[in-house]
């Protein structure tokens, strides 16, 4: 049977590692061609590379295209947009997801890391987002998810720039629904483990936080269900993984990721379907 995704074309920055090759995974095995698109990391182990991440995807049933970028660099994103649609011939779907964190709080964080935080996690977006419009609005139909973080909802400097994140779903989102074109934001309700996530903290760290970290299969799944969305569905909201399935999924899914997640990911289900009925 074919995929939820066949025929799509999705590209994903930050697509090597992390959360960005989990959704590229997800994407693949639904039938989707993937554009995965990522800075390549001279010390990195064949597994966690650019490369790996596109053997991963076709061994998942899709196609991959592979493409060194940095979302740093608007020249570099306009190149892979160029490279996606020489492939395959069209852009269906931006996963917005590349991000660089920087340790420290606005008084101590080295100031080429908040220019570098910002160039990353918000002009690249920005940057993302517009090259890819062009081919959507010639479409008449297209879809983006920016991916942000709870962090938004804090102070901190990693924060602010999740904050503009929300900022740019909800500007792109108003200019573009007559186009046919969807801009959501999608968040996970807590922390996901991911490699990176993992090694990043102290083993106290991550026994104290155990209640509030999550497999990442909730999330992937959310993010295949937005890519199913339209700009007349779903366009301009910044919704948790939670609120998107019990939104737009499979009540069976819901009650099993329910069962698999942290607690606190219950809970937000909980609060949406409270809210949603």
């Amino acid at each position: 049977m074919a995929g939820r995704l066949a025929g799509k074309v999705v590209i994903v920055t930050g697509a090597s590692r992390g959360l960005g090759r989990y959704c590229a995974e997800g994407f693949a095995r639904e039938g989707a061609s993937v554009v995965l698109a990522a800075r390549r990391r001279a010390d990195a182990d064949p597994s966690d590379s650019l490369e790996g991440a596109a053997q991963a995807v076709q061994a998942a049933g899709g196609q991959a295209l592979a493409v060194e970028c940095d979302v740093a660099d608007p020249a570099s994103i306009q190149a892979m947009a160029q490279a996606a649609l020489a492939r395959f011939g069209r852009i269906d779907v931006l996963l917005a997801n590349a991000v660089f964190y920087a340790p420290g709080s606005f008084s101590t964080i080295a100031p080429e890391d908040w220019e570098r935080q910002f160039r990353v996690n918000v002009h690249g977006v920005f940057h993302a987002i517009r090259a890819v419009l062009p081919t959507m609005v010639k479409q008449g139909s297209g879809g983006v998810i920016a991916v942000t973080s709870v962090a938004a909802e804090r102070i901190s400097h990693y924060g602010a720039t999740k904050r503009m994140v929300t900022a740019m779903t909800e500007g792109f989102a108003a200019e573009t629904a007559a186009d046919g074109v969807a801009v959501n934001a999608l968040r996970p309700v807590a922390a996901i483990q991911t490699p990176g996530w993992l090694s990043s903290r102290p083993a106290e760290v991550l026994q104290t936080r155990a209640h509030r970290v999550s497999p990442p299969d909730s999330y992937v799944e959310a993010a295949i269900l937005l890519t199913l969305q339209s700009a007349e569905t779903c366009t301009g909201r910044v919704l948790t993984d939670a609120e998107v399935i019990r939104r737009f999924g499979d009540p069976a899914d819901l009650e099993r990721f329910r069962k698999t997640n942290a607690e606190v990911w219950r809970q937000a289900a909980d609060a949406a379907t409270q809210g949603h009925d």
